[in-house]
């Protein structure tokens, strides 16, 4: 279909601009962004995707206060109107590419909104191509960047206005194809048994330092305790510029509190260009439950982001996340597994240097530190 986009010279395939290079129905474009609150008042997350072989744009907004995550889920039909990156109440504005940005979720009646500035502070970051096939056939083919900031503006849930100054930004963007969007993956034959059976802890965060030193690291675990992805990268000044470097032999270390899934530290150690360095987190407040905005099937309907579910969809609702072995969804909807991904602010030290950090601890199986009992 043509749009107004066929008028700028920046076309990748020999077809319209609103046409992906590949006719994968998991392709998406998406965006990412958290603005945490330093001194713990509240939180404000929010998210948004084009799967264009789907026809979808969906997004969220979400905020954090007292124990509560009160969620916005918004999703339309993405053409004609692909010029607006938005939906329902929901949009995004674009100020200066890799620079500025405005988040602007309008009042609604599920009483989450937002009008937040977001500027960035450091140069955004490449992470390593995700490119993988199980027996032969694509699983996930896509790249991510990674960028900080600060937030300026203001945030309202349930009557409750903050006002936000100088807060830790963080985003990400990613586009291509990866399992869990736009709808189930091609079915494929089980992949041999080799070690441990599943993944059963995800810990990772993107982090950065006072002193502009920032990155990422992630660490994926199996059920016997077996690392099967370790990975990341460091960013630190070198003269006027910026030196990239790959992150190695990562380890962690999850602090709990007692008798629960609830992290009280998450503190990796690794090297990068020749140095080592501990990287020590502290959870600012409880955690964010990405079904609040729409992963794991986190919609009404059960199916999933990207997923085509009508057109001028808006849903939402409040959790209780103050204990995150009983998420409760206040409206009793959905009734959550003691077991869930959670995402974190941290205050954290890199080598004794004071920064923040947007973390993510999921733990989706037995394994023999944390979870021996299964």
């Amino acid at each position: 279909m043509l749009s107004a986009f066929d008028d700028y010279p920046y076309h990748q395939i020999a077809d319209h601009f609103d046409c992906a290079g590949s006719s994968d129905h998991r392709f998406f474009d998406r965006y990412w962004w958290v603005a945490y609150d330093p001194e713990n008042r509240a939180q404000v997350n929010s998210g948004l995707g084009v799967y264009k072989n789907m026809n979808v744009l969906d997004g969220f907004g979400t905020i954090l206060l007292d124990g509560q995550q009160h969620n916005l889920r918004t999703s339309r039909a993405w053409r004609p109107n692909v010029g607006r990156i938005g939906a329902g109440p929901l949009d995004y504005i674009v100020k200066e590419g890799l620079k500025s940005f405005r988040l602007l979720l309008e009042p609604n009646d599920f009483g989450v909104s937002f009008d937040m500035h977001w500027e960035a502070t450091l140069p955004a970051f490449d992470e390593p191509h995700h490119r993988r096939h199980i027996n032969g056939v694509l699983h996930e083919d896509y790249r991510r960047y990674y960028q900080f900031g600060r937030v300026n503006g203001w945030a309202e849930a349930q009557g409750t206005r903050i006002e936000i100054v100088d807060w830790f930004g963080f985003r990400d963007r990613s586009f291509g194809v990866r399992p869990s969007v736009g709808g189930p993956p091609p079915p494929t034959p089980p992949a041999p048994v080799a070690g441990g059976r599943v993944t059963s802890v995800i810990s990772g965060m993107a982090f950065a330092c006072d002193d502009g030193t920032h990155g990422s690291v992630q660490i994926q675990e199996d059920d016997s305790g077996r690392t099967v992805y370790s990975g990341g990268k460091l960013v630190r000044r070198d003269g006027d510029g910026w030196r990239e470097m790959t992150i190695d032999g990562a380890t962690v270390d999850i602090g709990l509190v007692p008798g629960t899934l609830k992290p009280t530290a998450l503190n990796f150690d690794f090297t990068a260009g020749g140095d080592r360095y501990e990287l020590r987190g502290t959870p600012l407040s409880d955690g964010f439950v990405y079904q609040g905005y729409g992963y794991y099937n986190g919609y009404w309907d059960q199916r999933g982001l990207g997923a085509w579910r009508g057109d001028g969809i808006v849903e939402g609702e409040t959790y209780d996340v103050s204990d995150p072995s009983r998420v409760r969804d206040l409206s009793g909807r959905v009734t959550f597994p003691a077991v869930l991904p959670h995402e974190y602010p941290l205050a954290i030290t890199l080598n004794g240097a004071a920064g923040m950090a947007d973390s993510m601890v999921g733990f989706t199986g037995p394994h023999p530190r944390y979870r021996p009992q299964g």
